[in-house]
């Protein structure tokens, strides 16, 4: 594998991405998660997208106190991501997917 090539893994992840609406840093973490996932993890994820505004019960359970928020639930240990996902390196990072 080159520098230049995306690590890939056999691991399948789970990840949970809380949103508030269509805020505009909540648009842009969907966008920016769903590059991350078509270029790193296509086909191992399962992602559910939790709109806060719509189901305030899920942000309590899960402890959310700012959005745009990721969690990866799997595999553990659990992660959680601030922000709009823009910092793509740093995301790749936070989900251990640099090899």
């Amino acid at each position: 594998m080159s520098m230049n090539e995306p690590y890939r893994s056999e691991t399948n992840y789970i990840l949970r991405l809380f949103v508030a609406g269509d805020e505009r840093n909540s648009y842009l973490a969907k966008i920016n998660l769903k590059h991350i996932c078509d270029n790193y993890l296509n086909g191992r994820h399962q992602l559910e997208v939790i709109d806060v505004l719509e189901n305030v019960e899920a942000a309590v359970r899960n402890h959310v106190l700012v959005t745009p928020m990721l969690v990866l639930v799997a595999p553990r240990p659990e992660v959680t991501i601030i922000g709009n996902l823009s910092n793509t390196q740093r995301v790749l990072d936070a989900l251990r997917l640099n090899g």
